[in-house]
């Protein structure tokens, strides 16, 4: 009778996370705030389990609520958390960059740090350039102990580095595409990345009066 319990408890584990990797989780991104730990709270009683805040502005500065913010969600109930860095193209100074966002978040308990890369600040005519800058930042990221992805689309990498260029697939891939679809099943391989962790499939919500864009990941 123990043996068959023991079996159904385990089925029953094996179904539990079978429906969790089928489900995933949502989660959101901002860039503003600074937000409360009621906004959170809320937030994380709506469904959403793990935040990503912009930490480095494309002005070329930290960005003054990141650390706010991510305190807001761990004390809201939110844990999976991480920081994003927008890039300053014209600063000219790729791996102080992610030097001063490591800096700035020293001590808190985020897990990844997520380098952006979007055509806005770029020089769409100077790939090489842009690949030299990208390559500065690939190399101090993964200096500072926590997981380092991109944000990227096919699209957004062809025009700034070229798909022919495979670097940034050593890091995870968080992918952009406004479907409206909680899922990752329409990804296609570009640049080396066969996959992506997250799907950003919303953008410009207002939940809890939070501004968020809406992402999905397993």
């Amino acid at each position: 009778q123990r043996r068959v319990h023991g079996i159904r408890m385990l089925r029953t584990l094996l179904i539990g996370l079978l429906l969790a990797l089928t489900l995933g989780r949502t989660g959101f991104d901002a860039s503003a705030g600074p937000f409360g730990v009621n906004n959170m709270k809320c937030l994380r009683r709506n469904g959403y389990s793990f935040a990503i805040f912009r930490a480095y502005q494309q002005i070329g500065r930290v960005d003054p609520n990141v650390v706010a913010n991510m305190r807001a969600a761990f004390a809201g109930g939110i844990k999976d958390v991480g920081g994003y860095i927008y890039p300053c193209v014209r600063c000219n100074d790729p791996a102080r960059q992610v030097i001063r966002t490591a800096k700035a978040l020293r001590g808190l308990p985020y897990n990844t740090i997520w380098l952006d890369v979007e055509r806005q600040g770029w020089n769409l005519r100077n790939k090489v350039g842009n690949r030299h800058f990208l390559t500065a930042m690939f190399n101090e990221a993964p200096k500072h102990g926590k997981a380092v992805g991109i944000y990227t689309s096919s699209a957004e990498w062809s025009q700034i580095v070229g798909n022919d260029w495979t670097a940034g697939a050593r890091f995870q891939l968080w992918w952009p595409r406004w479907d409206g679809r909680p899922n990752l099943n329409n990804f296609r391989p570009f640049a080396g990345w066969r996959r992506c962790v997250i799907k950003q499939y919303s953008a410009n919500k207002v939940v809890c009066g939070v501004g968020i864009d809406v992402n999905f990941k397993h």
